[in-house]
């Protein structure tokens, strides 16, 4: 009887994972817990330890691969908070521009150098979250090419490597700048408290019907309308499957759009306790094109990976400081915001804390310089990781391998 069945294998990618996460702490987040993990399972795919099949073996990665991946991003709609990006609409349009400054790379630069091939798959992996990179892998095992899934994970697992020591600087250098000029010293404007219309037509759900059975339900109900809204638009001939509202899209706009309504609440699969089980399905899909990879093509990634990500960092920095500059950001503030897309939260967060912990402060000049740099980043990664590196992907991934 083999050791290896759907219950071991999903014990021994916990552990994997686990491992990984205990292991990042130890490093206060400075490395990814996603590249313990992808490190371990390289290590446990070539002793023989791990067998090659172990993530799909688990059964979890049919499930979210089924229907999943759709739930998440429905919900991840939910969490967009319309009046919070308007009040910060130039921090916005920053983050926006971060995305932009690594397609003109990926396009441009990083095809000539790199290939095309290496250059677009990691585009949407250095434009922020596991979502995105989940949507590019899963294009490139649709193409029967596992090299290149292995790819996007490795950008998505070292992208901090470039993000955190960038951020740090730029936020410690736009902050030393402030406090010599005695900007924390008065108090720094805020813009009044925003509020749209209200556009709820559903009543708020009943206590006795706040039952996970039922969160479940209505994610499911809205993501499936968004999937046959987004089906609707494939493009006739279009090949791979091509979509002018992508199904992708349309999941997180039709969050969006229910949530604002009152139909879904806000983060309903937290309320739900599904978010950890969906979570870490999620992560799972990633690691199993290592099982492809040999150390020697591992070997050859090396390069096109910091190569990728070192063009992308000069990039979004140049592109987001010229543009911040414009709107009245100063250049550093601006390059912090651009590369949030490769932090996420609560790293974000995290950064700024020490950053602005870092200077001695007098009196409420502390909270007024986290007052002034804090909303900044959570917003900005929130755009790029949440928001934007979702669509990018959407729309990349059929261009990979048209």
């Amino acid at each position: 009887m083999s050791f290896w069945n759907p219950l071991t294998c999903i014990t021994g990618c916990l552990v994997v994972y686990s491992i990984g996460e205990i292991l990042s702490k130890k490093t206060k987040g400075a490395i990814s817990s996603l590249l313990f993990a992808c490190v371990l399972f390289l290590a446990g795919f070539w002793s023989g330890i791990l067998p090659d099949d172990i993530t799909t073996q688990s059964g979890l990665v049919t499930v979210m691969s089924n229907f999943g991946t759709a739930f998440m991003i429905t919900n991840i709609g939910t969490l967009i908070n319309l009046e919070d990006m308007i009040r910060e609409w130039k921090t916005v349009v920053i983050a926006l521009v971060s995305i932009g400054a690594i397609a003109l790379i990926c396009f441009t630069v990083g095809s000539l150098i790199f290939g095309r091939e290496y250059a677009l798959i990691a585009a949407p992996p250095v434009a922020g979250s596991t979502v995105a990179g989940i949507i590019v892998t899963g294009a490139a095992e649709a193409a029967n090419r596992p090299e290149l899934a292995a790819f996007a994970v490795l950008v998505l697992s070292v992208q901090k490597f470039f993000g955190i020591p960038i951020s740090t600087f730029c936020i410690r250098k736009d902050l030393g700048i402030k406090r010599q000029q005695g900007y924390f010293k008065k108090q720094v404007e805020t813009t009044k408290a925003l509020r749209l219309p209200s556009m709820r037509i559903f009543k708020e759900t009943p206590k006795n019907l706040r039952t996970n059975t039922i969160y479940i339900c209505k994610v499911a109900l809205v993501a499936c309308l968004a999937d046959f809204v987004g089906k609707a638009t494939l493009i006739p001939g279009s090949s791979p499957e091509n979509y002018i509202l992508n199904p992708n899209i349309s999941y997180l706009l039709f969050g969006l759009i229910f949530a604002r309504i009152g139909f879904l609440e806000k983060d309903i699969f937290a309320k739900s306790g599904s978010s950890g089980i969906i979570t870490f399905g999620l992560l799972l899909m990633l690691p199993g094109s290592l099982a492809q990879v040999s150390p020697s093509s591992l070997l050859s990634m090396i390069v096109p990976v910091f190569g990728i990500l070192l063009l992308c960092s000069i990039g979004i920095t140049a592109l987001c400081g010229l543009i911040g500059k414009m709107l009245g950001y100063s250049p550093f503030a601006s390059a912090a915001i651009g590369v949030t897309c490769m932090l996420a939260y609560p790293a974000t967060q995290i950064i700024t804390t020490e950053a602005v912990d870092s200077f001695e402060w007098e009196g409420g000049d502390r909270q007024r310089a986290m007052d002034y740099m804090l909303p900044k980043m959570i917003i900005g990664g929130f755009v790029t990781v949440t928001i934007a590196s979702v669509a990018f992907a959407s729309i990349i991934s059929p261009m990979i391998f048209s």
